[in-house]
Protein backbone atom coordinates (compact mmCIF):
# COMPACT_ATOMS: atom_id res chain seq x y z
CA UNK A 1 0.00 0.00 0.00
CA UNK A 2 2.84 2.66 0.67
CA UNK A 3 4.40 1.56 -2.53
CA UNK A 4 1.31 2.34 -4.26
CA UNK A 5 0.85 5.38 -2.29
CA UNK A 6 4.48 6.57 -3.84
CA UNK A 7 4.06 5.47 -7.26
CA UNK A 8 0.60 8.01 -7.01
CA UNK A 9 2.62 10.81 -5.70
CA UNK A 10 5.30 10.36 -7.66
CA UNK A 11 2.93 10.23 -11.04
CA UNK A 12 1.53 13.65 -9.81
CA UNK A 13 5.23 14.70 -9.76
CA UNK A 14 5.77 14.02 -12.79
CA UNK A 15 2.17 15.15 -13.68
CA UNK A 16 3.63 18.74 -12.62
CA UNK A 17 7.22 18.83 -14.07
CA UNK A 18 6.33 17.82 -17.51
CA UNK A 19 4.15 20.95 -17.26
CA UNK A 20 6.76 23.12 -15.85
CA UNK A 21 9.71 21.83 -18.54
CA UNK A 22 7.11 23.35 -21.61
CA UNK A 23 7.99 26.57 -21.53
CA UNK A 24 11.61 26.30 -20.91
CA UNK A 25 11.72 23.44 -23.48
CA UNK A 26 10.01 25.63 -26.07
CA UNK A 27 12.61 28.82 -25.44
CA UNK A 28 15.34 26.74 -25.65
CA UNK A 29 14.14 25.05 -28.89
CA UNK A 30 13.48 28.70 -30.28
CA UNK A 31 16.99 29.96 -29.03
CA UNK A 32 18.59 27.07 -30.70
CA UNK A 33 16.33 27.59 -34.22
CA UNK A 34 17.15 31.10 -34.02
CA UNK A 35 21.28 30.53 -34.09
CA UNK A 36 20.78 28.36 -36.88
CA UNK A 37 19.58 30.83 -38.93
CA UNK A 38 21.87 33.70 -38.05
CA UNK A 39 25.11 31.21 -39.01
CA UNK A 40 26.98 31.94 -41.94
CA UNK A 41 26.15 29.13 -44.65
CA UNK A 42 29.59 27.90 -45.02
CA UNK A 43 29.80 27.13 -41.02
CA UNK A 44 30.61 23.48 -40.85
CA UNK A 45 31.25 23.08 -36.75
CA UNK A 46 28.82 24.79 -34.87
CA UNK A 47 25.71 24.09 -37.27
CA UNK A 48 25.92 20.13 -37.04
CA UNK A 49 25.72 20.68 -33.13
CA UNK A 50 22.65 22.67 -33.09
CA UNK A 51 20.85 21.17 -35.24
CA UNK A 52 21.68 17.74 -33.24
CA UNK A 53 20.61 20.12 -30.15
CA UNK A 54 17.27 20.77 -31.70
CA UNK A 55 16.56 17.27 -32.49
CA UNK A 56 17.28 16.37 -28.56
CA UNK A 57 14.78 19.02 -27.39
CA UNK A 58 12.33 17.84 -29.74
CA UNK A 59 12.97 14.17 -28.89
CA UNK A 60 12.62 15.55 -24.88
CA UNK A 61 9.66 17.20 -25.69
CA UNK A 62 7.97 14.02 -27.62
CA UNK A 63 8.90 11.92 -24.70
CA UNK A 64 7.30 14.76 -21.89
CA UNK A 65 4.01 14.70 -24.11
CA UNK A 66 3.75 10.38 -24.48
CA UNK A 67 4.40 10.70 -20.36
CA UNK A 68 1.20 13.30 -20.20
CA UNK A 69 -0.49 10.97 -22.23
CA UNK A 70 0.38 8.05 -20.13
CA UNK A 71 -0.28 9.30 -16.72
CA UNK A 72 -3.95 9.96 -18.39
CA UNK A 73 -4.39 6.71 -19.73
CA UNK A 74 -5.61 8.45 -23.00
CA UNK A 75 -6.18 6.87 -26.03
CA UNK A 76 -2.80 5.39 -27.75
CA UNK A 77 -2.94 6.05 -31.71
CA UNK A 78 -0.30 2.97 -32.25
CA UNK A 79 1.36 3.38 -36.08
CA UNK A 80 3.79 1.06 -37.98
CA UNK A 81 7.78 1.78 -37.07
CA UNK A 82 10.98 0.31 -37.96
CA UNK A 83 12.48 -1.61 -35.70
CA UNK A 84 15.35 -1.64 -36.88
CA UNK A 85 15.72 1.91 -37.10
CA UNK A 86 14.50 2.70 -33.57
CA UNK A 87 17.41 0.25 -32.65
CA UNK A 88 19.58 2.36 -34.56
CA UNK A 89 18.94 5.14 -32.75
CA UNK A 90 18.74 3.96 -29.13
CA UNK A 91 22.43 2.31 -30.10
CA UNK A 92 23.61 6.20 -31.32
CA UNK A 93 22.15 7.56 -28.31
CA UNK A 94 24.17 5.02 -25.78
CA UNK A 95 27.06 5.28 -27.88
CA UNK A 96 29.44 6.89 -25.15
CA UNK A 97 28.56 4.14 -22.87
CA UNK A 98 28.80 1.08 -25.27
CA UNK A 99 32.37 2.60 -26.32
CA UNK A 100 33.21 3.52 -22.70
CA UNK A 101 32.17 -0.28 -21.77
CA UNK A 102 34.08 -1.91 -24.57
CA UNK A 103 30.66 -3.63 -25.68
CA UNK A 104 29.69 -5.48 -28.69
CA UNK A 105 26.03 -5.41 -29.82
CA UNK A 106 25.41 -8.18 -32.43
CA UNK A 107 22.08 -8.06 -34.38
CA UNK A 108 19.59 -10.70 -35.83
CA UNK A 109 17.39 -8.77 -37.47
CA UNK A 110 15.25 -10.52 -40.60
CA UNK A 111 15.76 -8.21 -44.08
CA UNK A 112 12.49 -7.62 -45.51
CA UNK A 113 10.42 -7.09 -41.86
CA UNK A 114 7.45 -5.24 -42.42
CA UNK A 115 6.29 -2.43 -39.88
CA UNK A 116 5.69 -2.79 -36.78
CA UNK A 117 2.59 -1.45 -34.91
CA UNK A 118 3.88 0.48 -31.84
CA UNK A 119 4.17 4.01 -30.08
CA UNK A 120 7.92 5.04 -31.69
CA UNK A 121 9.35 6.96 -28.87
CA UNK A 122 7.84 4.24 -25.91
CA UNK A 123 9.56 1.50 -28.10
CA UNK A 124 12.42 3.68 -28.18
CA UNK A 125 12.05 4.37 -24.59
CA UNK A 126 11.91 0.58 -23.48
CA UNK A 127 14.49 -0.39 -25.79
CA UNK A 128 17.06 2.16 -24.33
CA UNK A 129 16.32 1.53 -21.02
CA UNK A 130 17.03 -2.51 -21.31
CA UNK A 131 19.97 -1.81 -23.43
CA UNK A 132 21.21 0.57 -20.90
CA UNK A 133 20.95 -2.06 -17.91
CA UNK A 134 22.75 -4.65 -20.34
CA UNK A 135 25.49 -2.40 -20.30
CA UNK A 136 25.63 -1.60 -16.79
CA UNK A 137 25.47 -5.31 -16.19
CA UNK A 138 28.06 -6.51 -18.20
CA UNK A 139 30.41 -4.29 -16.89
CA UNK A 140 33.13 -6.31 -15.55
CA UNK A 141 32.49 -9.15 -18.51
CA UNK A 142 35.39 -9.72 -20.47
CA UNK A 143 34.20 -10.10 -23.73
CA UNK A 144 31.10 -8.14 -22.72
CA UNK A 145 28.29 -8.64 -25.41
CA UNK A 146 24.86 -8.29 -26.29
CA UNK A 147 22.73 -9.69 -28.61
CA UNK A 148 19.64 -8.08 -30.39
CA UNK A 149 17.11 -10.48 -32.03
CA UNK A 150 13.64 -9.79 -33.74
CA UNK A 151 11.55 -12.33 -34.95
CA UNK A 152 8.04 -12.44 -36.50
CA UNK A 153 5.57 -15.61 -35.60
CA UNK A 154 1.94 -16.00 -37.22
CA UNK A 155 0.27 -14.13 -34.39
CA UNK A 156 3.07 -12.19 -33.10
CA UNK A 157 6.40 -10.23 -32.78
CA UNK A 158 9.24 -11.27 -30.66
CA UNK A 159 11.44 -9.02 -29.60
CA UNK A 160 14.67 -9.91 -27.30
CA UNK A 161 17.86 -8.40 -25.85
CA UNK A 162 20.00 -10.79 -23.96
CA UNK A 163 23.55 -9.96 -22.03
CA UNK A 164 26.32 -12.59 -21.61
CA UNK A 165 26.74 -11.08 -18.09
CA UNK A 166 26.42 -12.67 -14.84
CA UNK A 167 22.32 -13.03 -15.16
CA UNK A 168 19.41 -12.76 -13.01
CA UNK A 169 18.71 -14.25 -9.51
CA UNK A 170 15.37 -15.92 -8.52
CA UNK A 171 15.03 -12.72 -5.62
CA UNK A 172 15.75 -10.63 -9.10
CA UNK A 173 13.48 -12.14 -11.67
CA UNK A 174 10.75 -12.47 -8.63
CA UNK A 175 10.48 -8.53 -8.21
CA UNK A 176 12.43 -6.89 -11.26
CA UNK A 177 9.15 -4.68 -12.31
CA UNK A 178 7.71 -4.08 -8.59
CA UNK A 179 8.14 -0.48 -8.55
CA UNK A 180 11.02 0.94 -6.12
CA UNK A 181 12.72 -2.66 -6.25
CA UNK A 182 16.32 -1.91 -7.58
CA UNK A 183 20.04 -3.51 -6.92
CA UNK A 184 21.79 -0.43 -7.72
CA UNK A 185 23.07 1.88 -5.01
CA UNK A 186 21.30 4.92 -7.15
CA UNK A 187 18.62 3.50 -8.62
CA UNK A 188 14.97 4.49 -8.13
CA UNK A 189 13.65 0.93 -9.33
CA UNK A 190 11.30 2.44 -11.31
CA UNK A 191 12.89 2.16 -14.56
CA UNK A 192 11.73 -1.54 -15.53
CA UNK A 193 8.22 -0.78 -14.08
CA UNK A 194 7.56 1.91 -16.59
CA UNK A 195 9.24 -0.64 -19.37
CA UNK A 196 6.57 -2.98 -18.15
CA UNK A 197 3.57 0.16 -18.29
CA UNK A 198 4.77 1.51 -21.81
CA UNK A 199 4.29 -2.26 -23.48
CA UNK A 200 1.25 -3.88 -22.01
CA UNK A 201 -0.04 0.32 -23.01
CA UNK A 202 0.83 -0.94 -26.25
CA UNK A 203 -0.75 -4.04 -26.44
CA UNK A 204 2.20 -6.11 -25.90
CA UNK A 205 3.91 -8.40 -22.83
CA UNK A 206 7.74 -8.04 -21.63
CA UNK A 207 9.30 -10.80 -19.21
CA UNK A 208 12.73 -11.72 -17.87
CA UNK A 209 14.76 -14.56 -17.62
CA UNK A 210 18.24 -16.12 -18.09
CA UNK A 211 19.50 -16.87 -21.60
CA UNK A 212 22.13 -19.23 -23.00
CA UNK A 213 24.77 -17.05 -23.10
CA UNK A 214 24.46 -17.11 -18.89
CA UNK A 215 23.12 -13.53 -19.14
CA UNK A 216 19.82 -11.77 -18.39
CA UNK A 217 16.91 -12.13 -21.46
CA UNK A 218 14.00 -9.69 -21.81
CA UNK A 219 11.51 -10.65 -24.48
CA UNK A 220 8.92 -8.05 -26.04
CA UNK A 221 6.00 -9.67 -27.13
CA UNK A 222 3.38 -7.57 -29.52
CA UNK A 223 0.11 -8.85 -31.48
CA UNK A 224 0.67 -9.00 -34.84
CA UNK A 225 -1.48 -6.53 -36.32
CA UNK A 226 -2.46 -6.93 -40.29
CA UNK A 227 -4.29 -5.20 -42.74
CA UNK A 228 -2.12 -4.06 -45.50
CA UNK A 229 -1.68 -6.53 -48.50
CA UNK A 230 2.02 -6.08 -47.79
CA UNK A 231 1.52 -7.65 -44.76
CA UNK A 232 -0.55 -10.51 -46.00
CA UNK A 233 2.15 -10.93 -48.40
CA UNK A 234 4.87 -11.62 -45.69
CA UNK A 235 2.16 -14.35 -43.12
CA UNK A 236 1.92 -16.19 -46.42
CA UNK A 237 6.31 -16.50 -46.91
Amino acid sequence: FADQARLNAMGEIATGIAHELNQPLTATLTYNQTALRLLPPQDEKVAPLLVASVAQIKRIAALLDRLRTLLSRGQINLQPVIVADIWQRVNVLLSHEIAAANVTILNTIPAHLPALQSDPLWLEQVLHNLLSNAIHAIQKTPTPTVYFTVSRHTKQWVIQIEDNGPGLTQQQLDHLFTPFYTTRESGLGLGLTLCETLVQRMGGDIKAGNSEHGGACFSLTFPLITGSAHDQAHLSD
